[in-house]
């Protein structure tokens, strides 16, 4: 889904990379980091599975940490399963007819594909020990079930506006914290993660991280949360980060459908 956007707008901005090269061609030689930078990574946990792949450019910056313009394209694909059991609106007495009561009710798998995609326009400011990344633009959200289901009718796609923030702490030479957010209007979606970082070496970090998700499947008063560890590891123009823990479905502060989940996410910089 991601990788022809993602083409078509490495193409576009060719032509103005090119023109400020030729502008400072030495400035842009000596430069530690590029202009791009790619992000790609997998999630998974239990019945669902998302894989990602974005790109961030820097407009008219000297390179992708300094302040200034920024557009950033992406999108994924991936599938979520669930049990539900039918509904039958011609029942009768139902203590007369065994097919309405709860024990003529098979509950069936149901499997949902679902995609999205983004266009954000951002801006990237450093402010002493904060680095700080705001955006909006663009979404599309879509879902279909690979087999209908007669009680959820929610397939289709959906277009929107998104908007994300995301924060970036030094608290010392040995710590950091993040927090990033994002609403999309497109299937309401809102999702927000935290963690905090121990070096253990200079280039690598662990520590805890929290997740919430929602969106209009979830429900009104229910919300996806996780709690889980990370690991970080860092170089000159890249990154590599692991993460794992519990998730569970949140309905009014009570629990339930908990599951083991993954994530392995990979960027770049050029």
């Amino acid at each position: 889904m991601a990788g022809p956007v993602i083409a078509v707008a490495a193409v576009f901005l060719s032509g103005s990379a090119s023109a400020q090269t030729s502008d400072h061609p030495t400035d842009w030689v000596q430069e530690k980091y590029g202009w791009r930078e790619v992000f790609s990574g997998v999630d998974a946990a239990n019945d669902q599975w998302l894989a990602y792949s974005g790109m961030t450019f820097a407009l008219r910056s000297a390179d992708i940490y300094s302040d200034g313009w920024r557009l950033r394209v992406g999108g994924g694909y991936g599938r979520y399963s669930y049990d539900s059991a039918p509904s039958h609106t011609n029942c009768g007495v139902a203590v007369q007819n065994d097919i309405c009561g709860e024990e003529g009710r098979t509950a069936q798998r149901f499997e949902v594909a679902h995609s999205y995609a983004e266009v954000l326009l951002g801006y990237y400011l450093q402010l002493g020990q904060l680095t700080a990344k705001a955006f909006a633009g663009a979404s599309m959200s879509s879902q279909h079930h690979l087999k209908r289901d007669p009680n959820n009718d929610d397939d289709g796609t959906e277009f929107g506006v998104k908007g994300a923030l995301e924060l970036w702490l030094t608290l010392d030479s040995d710590s950091w914290s993040s927090l990033d957010l994002s609403y999309s209007t497109a299937r309401n979606e809102s999702a927000a993660r935290w963690r905090s970082g121990w070096r253990l070496l200079p280039a690598l970090s662990i520590g805890p991280e929290l997740r919430y998700d929602k969106n209009i499947e979830t429900g009104n008063n229910a919300w996806n949360g996780r709690a889980g560890l990370f690991t970080r590891y860092e170089w000159s123009g890249g990154e590599i980060s692991l993460a794992g823990g519990g998730l569970w479905r949140v309905d009014d502060w009570s629990t339930a459908a908990p599951s083991a989940y993954g994530n392995v996410n990979v960027l770049f910089q050029y």
